[in-house]
């Protein structure tokens, strides 16, 4: 397999705010955020579930063939 290229992320820094005034304005804007980031994040690593789901599908053809081989050798 081929490498993948690293793509850097600029971090924005965190900033707090006085818990009275964000509670207000907080929930909206969390979840828009959240949403971006949680998008963002299956973009980023789409390729893991895929080579992670050949992996597997990869393992189960290796033992079903381990199976096998021991039922015609007996």
């Amino acid at each position: 397999m081929a490498k993948a290229k690293r793509v850097q992320r600029v971090r924005e820094p965190r900033v707090r705010e006085p818990q009275a005034a964000a509670t207000e304005a907080q929930p909206a804007a969390e979840k828009s955020k959240r949403l971006s980031s949680t998008e963002q994040f299956q973009q980023e690593y789409a390729y893991v579930l895929k080579d992670l789901r050949f992996i597997f599908a990869l393992a189960g053809i290796m033992f079903a063939l381990l199976v096998i081989i021991n039922l015609v050798l007996r």
